[in-house]
């Protein structure tokens, strides 16, 4: 059997390698890398078959630079996948809870943790990728420190677990686009996923999404950026139930492209229904 290799940012033992794994199993290759744009840029140039992107998480909302690394890609989305994102304390084997006095992660789960460090009274420390402070915490010698990542970083590093589900939140979860160079057939359970920008002409947005409700295809996320090309114009991201592979999809999507300045089609792809 061919094994696909798949592209992420981060360190290996990130949580968007737990998001392959969760989506395609332990088959593919995974490849870590320091970007978005350089993991997108490595399936354009054909040196990785897929990327695991982030794009959403349901405590801080959308993942910015992941969608302005889709509006310079021409990669389409081939599927989604909802992963439940649960924080580990970990430290060097032998290391116990009592003696800890610091604890380094990025900063947003350092954030997502926050009243279990407080309660602990760790003093936390700024780090640029979850897995790779647990990586690095398993190859130097830091007294009295822990780290805050995945399961899966604990056991890519060999460290022990200190506390599991350290998260102060439950309803942690991110969403991810798999993304790859063809379009994918989706017949049943899909999400389409478009961008556009309008005309500065009143009622103009109303009009485009009005080609989705007109249809009646449930619109299921609306999101702007500023677009980059044209100074005071916004690039809206929209995601709808169906496929392309629909007549009346299909038809939408052409009204939505007659009325903008601006279109790009994302993908029609599987729906995760874990996500409700």
């Amino acid at each position: 059997m061919e094994r696909n290799i798949v592209a992420f940012q981060g360190e290996h033992g990130a949580y968007s390698e737990q998001a392959i794994r969760k989506l395609l199993g332990e088959t593919p290759v995974t490849l870590p890398c320091r970007s978005f744009q350089e993991m997108l840029d490595f399936v354009n140039e054909g040196e990785a078959d897929y990327a695991i992107l982030p794009v959403e998480n349901s405590l801080a909302g959308t993942v910015i630079p992941a969608y302005d690394a889709l509006i310079e890609s021409d990669l389409l989305v081939q599927a989604e996948v909802i992963l439940r994102i649960e924080h580990f304390l970990m430290a060097p084997k032998g290391r116990s809870i009592e003696e800890i006095k610091y604890v380094i992660s990025h900063h947003q789960a350092l954030a997502q943790c926050s009243e279990h460090i407080k309660e602990k009274g760790f003093e936390p420390k700024e780090y640029y990728d979850t897995a790779g402070a647990a990586r690095d915490l398993a190859t130097s010698e830091v007294p009295f420190t822990a780290a805050i990542a995945s399961e899966l970083a604990a056991k890519t590093y060999g460290l022990d677990i200190l506390s599991r589900n350290f998260e102060d939140m439950e309803t942690n979860s991110t969403r991810f686009f798999l993304m790859g160079r063809e379009a994918v057939k989706c017949t049943e359970g899909c999400k389409t996923s478009i961008m556009f920008t309008t005309e500065h002409l009143p009622g103009a947005l109303f009009r485009v999404l009005g080609e989705l409700s007109n249809r009646n295809l449930n619109l299921t996320k609306i999101e702007s950026r500023p677009f980059k090309r044209e100074m005071w114009h916004y690039l809206f991201f929209v995601d709808f139930e169906g496929t392309i592979a629909a007549r009346k999809v299909e038809e939408a999507i052409e009204s939505i492209r007659n009325r903008c300045s601006y279109f790009k089609f994302l993908g029609s792809y599987r729906s995760d229904s874990s996500e409700t």
